[in-house]
């Protein structure tokens, strides 16, 4: 007996976090974060609501040298994809946005969970420098 694959669409995204995830991926921050992963390496990355709106997520990618903020407003999917906040030390990022429950892979996209191998480097980035 042969089996034939069908060919199916993805399943379109249906938690807060995943499809602030998918319009990430699909705006130009997706891209900035593609070009400073292949300059400064594989960053750390956290999605979690912002305070400002029930519908809008913060989205945070951090390296050893930089780390940015962008948000991501559902509510209104005609608004760009926009950055919050950046800078220079992790330690500077709030605590909320230092669990590191995301991973960005191949082209700089994120996903929600971490790779496997990611949970120790992860506590590492979380602690602040003194």
């Amino acid at each position: 007996m042969r089996w034939r694959l069908r060919n199916r669409a993805a399943p379109a995204p249906t938690g807060l976090f995943e499809r602030a995830a998918a319009r990430f991926n699909a705006s130009p921050a997706g891209a900035k974060v593609a070009g400073l992963t292949r300059t400064l390496g594989v960053p750390r990355a956290s999605i979690g609501a912002a305070a400002a709106s029930p519908e809008l997520v913060r989205v945070t990618v951090a390296w050893e040298l930089t780390w940015y903020q962008w948000g991501v407003d559902l509510a209104d999917p005609t608004r760009a994809v926009f950055e919050l906040r950046r800078g220079v030390d992790v330690a500077e990022i709030d605590a909320a946005a230092r669990q590191w429950n995301a991973s960005v892979g191949e082209g700089g996209r994120i996903a929600i969970g971490l790779p496997a191998t990611a949970g120790t480097a992860a506590r590492r980035v979380a602690a602040p420098r003194r």
